[in-house]
């Protein structure tokens, strides 16, 4: 999060667009090669044990072929895509969608976040230890050394995890592979899938459109805002984490009313302990947060921190409740109201962003999502009851 708030004032807001719309593109990418899988797969490992050796071999295959549909759609039509198609430009779209065919899911299930978040660990370890040597020895850095980077350090973690899981899990990927099953795991995750395709109106999309009807320092303003959001959400990401084990536990048939009630009581209480500390001072010192992290350039994020601070509040909320619903299989419910928000969030962008820039681009991510937030608490309150 700092290195991406060095990078800001290093390489100037206009770069630091370029940087984030290549790696909103990317981020694009990642919600298709993940295909929803990082929403019910601890679900359906968890609830389908006996299924389990099936379930990682085909959701693993499925994020690699997806991985391959997506960088041919970029071979394809990276021109509509308003993207120059260099080898620097083409790792920073493909390195965000790495992340989506780890084993994140497997080690939820086994309760070992705590050994994934070493892997995690690990590539940040790399990443920024080759970025920080090229900054401290010639004093800049280019966008083609931050892909390669960025780039090496996921594939040493994903051959490092694949070994891991297919050592100690005893499972043979590829040889248990059914074309049968793999088609089935398409169709039933084509809801949360599409509903995660929908959720790129909540990030790469406001890039996207400011980067067009504004400019890219526009970009790289809201960018650097959204690394001191991203700072703020880290404790209660890692507490999200956590809580999904147990979110899916809370969806088993077997368990009472009284416990689940507990479990989501408990789970809110700690996620809004998580996030108030972060959110607070986002009220009550916004400008000493932006001159502590940035330069004069983006001085005007104070006037946007309180916002992001409502948003933060509203978000951790809703985690609990979205991982709620999907664990009681509510696929439908859930697709329904992230789908409303996105589309509302799609159009926030086009009406707010030409007539507002960076304010309008802060207005669409927040006010949509925020709202949504608060239905996915009304719809889950007949589980509760």
């Amino acid at each position: 999060m700092f290195t991406n708030v060095k990078l800001a004032n290093v390489l100037g807001a206009a770069v630091f667009g370029l940087y984030s719309y290549y790696l909103a593109i990317g981020e694009v990418g990642a919600n298709f090669v993940r295909y929803g899988r990082h929403k019910t797969m601890v679900r359906d490992l968890i609830q389908k044990p006996k299924k389990r050796d099936s379930l990682i071999a085909h959701t693993f295959v499925l994020g690699c072929l997806n991985l391959l549909i997506y960088i041919v759609i970029i071979l394809l039509f990276h021109k509509p895509l308003d993207v120059d198609l260099t080898l620097t430009c083409l790792l920073l779209c493909i390195s965000p969608c790495l992340i989506s065919v780890d084993f994140q899911p497997v080690y939820e299930s086994l309760r070992l976040m705590s050994w994934h978040s070493i892997y995690y660990l690990i590539q940040k370890f790399i990443f920024l230890s080759l970025l920080w040597c090229t900054l401290i020895i010639w004093g800049k850095i280019t966008l083609a050394k931050i892909s390669v980077y960025l780039f090496i350090s996921w594939i040493f973690i994903l051959l490092v995890q694949y070994q891991e899981i297919i050592s100690e899990l005893n499972i043979k990927i590829f040889s248990n592979i059914k074309l049968a099953n793999l088609w089935a795991l398409y169709k039933e995750n084509f809801l949360i899938a599409l509903s995660c395709m929908f959720g790129v109106a909540f990030g790469p999309l406001i890039r996207l459109v400011l980067k067009n009807y504004v400019d890219a320092s526009a970009v790289g303003i809201y960018a650097a805002g959204m690394q001191i959001y991203i700072l703020s959400q880290f404790l209660m990401h890692q507490v999200g984490r956590v809580g999904n084990p147990t979110m899916a536990e809370a969806g088993k048939s077997d368990c009472g009313i009284d416990k689940r009630r507990r479990l989501v009581k408990q789970y809110v209480f700690i996620m809004l302990i998580a996030s108030i500390p972060f959110a607070v001072p986002m009220f009550i010192i916004p400008k000493t947060i932006v001159s502590l992290f940035f330069t004069a350039e983006y001085a005007q994020l104070s006037s946007y921190l309180p916002i992001l601070g409502i948003y933060l509040i509203a978000i951790s909320i809703g985690v609990v409740f979205t991982q709620f619903l999907i664990s009681m299989r509510q696929d439908k419910t859930y697709f329904m109201l992230y789908a409303s928000a996105s589309i509302a969030t799609i159009l926030f962008a086009f009406m707010l962003i030409p007539l507002y820039g960076v304010l309008g681009a802060y207005l669409t991510l927040c006010l949509p999502h925020s709202f949504v937030c608060i239905l996915y608490f009304v719809f889950s309150i007949k589980y509760l009851r």
